[in-house]
């Protein structure tokens, strides 16, 4: 991941055992191009370096002498993301409802480490657009402010720009609106089955149930969604070219096919 220096993950490590925090470093040094800009041993001594070095992310323990994890977010008005690591699994809940992007079990496995990496580059106010793609499995975080999930990638119908916003819509209909460009969606979607329409709509190829052709026009209804999407002519023909020629040539393909087993 290629980042600028204000693009960067600048990560402060809070945890009271040197081993935890030796072992987290290595891990981010064989997975990450991140900085680590600090680490502390306990909630006052990362109070004080979160005001100093403005880390854009934090890897916090929970249970630490003189105070939790949870001492230190209460006494901070503006926190960082969150990824919480922790030996206890029984905090988990309460992890989300103060909008953690990931709540990791010692000893970390490195691919939920990875993932939970992905999530904080998303969510970050100043992340790289042209980073790196999510695939299918990925497990995007999605925080509305008002509600925050995870959202595996596949399972995204479709992406609406509104404003400074994007609506993202799941499989089951439900609606996140988020801070982020559709542009910024359209680099980090997998081209192979998301396709940007038009300047205000990405779709899920996958999740497309039925569509409608007309005269320079189209309508498509897709897995979830309450209402179907109309199609003006540009993003008619963007729909043509990316999604019915391709389909028609597989379709080509196979009956040639077809008829060469029959011949033989």
């Amino acid at each position: 991941m290629k980042k600028d220096s204000d693009q960067e993950i600048r990560a402060l490590i809070v945890d009271d055992e040197r081993l935890a925090r030796e072992n987290l470093k290595g891990l981010l040094k064989d997975q990450w191009d991140i900085r680590i800009a600090g680490e502390a041993r306990n909630a006052a001594e990362a109070e004080r370096m979160i005001a100093e070095l403005h880390p854009n992310l934090i890897f916090l323990d929970i249970q630490m002498p003189g105070g939790s994890g949870f001492d230190l977010l209460d006494r901070l008005e503006d926190p960082p993301s969150i990824i919480f690591i922790t030996a206890y699994d029984q905090y988990a809940i309460r992890a989300f409802e103060v909008n953690a992007i990931d709540y990791l079990l010692k000893p970390i496995d490195p691919e939920r480490l990875r993932a939970a990496l992905r999530r904080a580059v998303f969510r970050l106010p100043s992340f790289d657009p042209s980073g790196e793609v999510f695939s299918g499995a990925d497990q995007v975080f999605l925080n509305t402010g008002k509600k925050a999930t995870f959202v595996s990638v596949g399972n995204i119908v479709a992406v609406f720009a509104e404003r400074n916003y994007t609506n993202v819509f799941n499989i089951q209909g439900e609606r996140f609106m988020v801070r982020s460009s559709l542009r910024d969606w359209e680099r980090r979607l997998p081209e192979d089955v998301f396709v940007a329409l038009d300047r205000s709509t990405i779709i899920n190829t996958n999740h497309i149930e039925l569509w409608t052709l007309h005269s320079r026009k189209a309508v498509l209804r897709m897995t979830g969604l309450p209402e179907p999407i109309e199609l003006g002519r540009a993003a008619y023909t963007r729909f043509k070219e990316r999604v019915i020629a391709p389909r028609a040539r597989i379709r080509t393909r196979k009956t040639k096919t077809d008829q060469g087993e029959d011949q033989e």
